[in-house]
């Protein structure tokens, strides 16, 4: 449950304002939780109550913040433990589309969502079926001049 305070809402994605000479926090937040990339697979920072708690490190392997707390958001802004205060915009975001899978293939190489290489065989597997397919003839051609034994 996100806490009323922050100003952000269930099911909206936020980024963070950057400015000159500020921390760069190049991600957004959804649902209480910081994501780097629209993935979605691991959070790297989470809210709790008004309180952002960033795992990021420094060279050496120590939290970057301490206590892993980077600041608190209050109505929609980010206020760093130095004062700072970085607004949190909403951003706009199209969920992905996916083609059901009973779509034709003439629908599929027009579809920008589902790009389509040619299929190219192997330089090696055209040689293999070339030899293969002139020995099955020359063995039809030998077969076809034998004379019937008497």
């Amino acid at each position: 449950m996100i806490d009323p305070a922050t100003g952000m809402r269930a099911g909206e994605r936020y980024n963070v304002e950057c400015l000159e000479r500020t921390p760069h926090f190049p991600g957004f937040f959804l649902d209480g939780k910081y994501y780097l990339g629209p993935e979605l697979q691991t959070a790297v920072g989470w809210v709790e109550g008004q309180q952002f708690l960033y795992d990021q490190l420094d060279p050496t392997g120590e939290p970057v913040y301490p206590g892993r707390v980077a600041g608190t958001i209050e109505n929609l802004t980010l206020v760093l433990a130095d004062g700072t205060r970085l607004k949190l915009n909403e951003m706009a975001y199209d969920a992905p589309r996916y083609l059901p899978t009973e779509m034709t293939d003439d629908i599929l190489n027009t579809s920008p969502l589902a790009p389509v290489r040619p299929i190219r065989p192997s330089p090696l597997l055209v040689i293999g079926a070339a030899l293969l397919i002139g020995g099955c003839l020359l063995a039809i051609n030998r077969l076809g001049h034998r004379r019937p034994v008497r």
